[in-house]
């Protein structure tokens, strides 16, 4: 028996998804809500040959989210000014204004600022949610949160996450003494140097990668990755869109 541990780049695997399913999967709705998890990973595995099975699979998430401009904002109008003078439409709204007006547009301000981190919030809140059901309902999928991803409370756009790769490519090398063969999730090159150390190690490394419907592979650092796994493993979209039930 081999023995295969699945290691999942969650934001990865969520873009993916987004980037095939388009008009299909909204990414609000953070993971399809009917998909067979379970049914998934142990049929990715099951790809590897009949001697190939699931011990576990780790799903790597994002622990935080950190605000920019940093939050709670401070009480001080002077500060406040400092804060907003950083983005451009907030500076054209100040310039020029006399103290009674420029305090009430600083109110105005961070009551904006601190309704859009409380709704971020909230949404986070459902994302670990969603994480949480999936690991009850599915056999052998534990999340593991580290890091944190950025949110501009300006522009109200996500950032890049922070650490959740390193996460994974620890555990990738610490944990490879109970598999044989590791199935990496992802299109990222920054697991280039553990992927190396596990395969000197004498184990087996097969990175997935996702095929869109006119038989292309995604774009991204898929590339290197695929140049030093062992082999990549390549998913179809209705492959894929079935499991997801999409």
């Amino acid at each position: 028996m081999d023995k295969c541990c699945v290691f999942v780049d969650g934001e990865n695997l969520r873009y993916s998804i987004v980037d095939l399913f388009q008009g299909k999967f909204h990414r609000a709705e953070y993971l399809p809500k009917k998909a067979d998890w379970t049914a998934l990973f142990d049929w990715l595995v099951g790809k590897l040959g009949p001697e190939a099975k699931r011990l576990r699979t780790y799903w790597y998430a994002i622990e935080h989210i950190d605000f920019t401009p940093y939050f709670p904002l401070p009480k001080e109008e002077a500060k406040l000014k400092r804060i907003f003078s950083r983005h451009k439409p907030y500076r054209d709204e100040l310039d020029g204004l006399d103290p009674s007006r420029l305090t009430k547009k600083l109110a105005e301000m961070a009551l904006e600022c601190e309704r859009n981190a409380n709704r971020m919030k909230s949404r986070f809140d459902g994302w670990r949610r969603v994480q949480d059901g999936i690991a009850q309902a599915h056999k052998a999928v534990e999340f593991r949160r580290a890091g944190a991803i950025l949110y501009d409370l300006f522009t109200e756009q996500l950032g890049r996450e922070k650490a959740v790769d390193v996460k994974l490519a620890t555990d990738l090398i610490v944990l490879r003494g109970i598999y044989d063969i590791a199935l990496i999730i992802s299109g990222d090159q920054d697991y280039v140097p553990a992927v190396q150390v596990v395969k000197d190690s004498g184990k087996t490394v097969i990175n997935v990668a996702f095929e869109g419907r006119n038989g292309r592979l995604l774009p991204g650092g898929a590339r290197r990755l695929n140049q030093v796994t062992d082999s990549a493993l390549t998913i179809k979209y209705e492959e894929l869109k079935h499991y997801l039930k999409i």
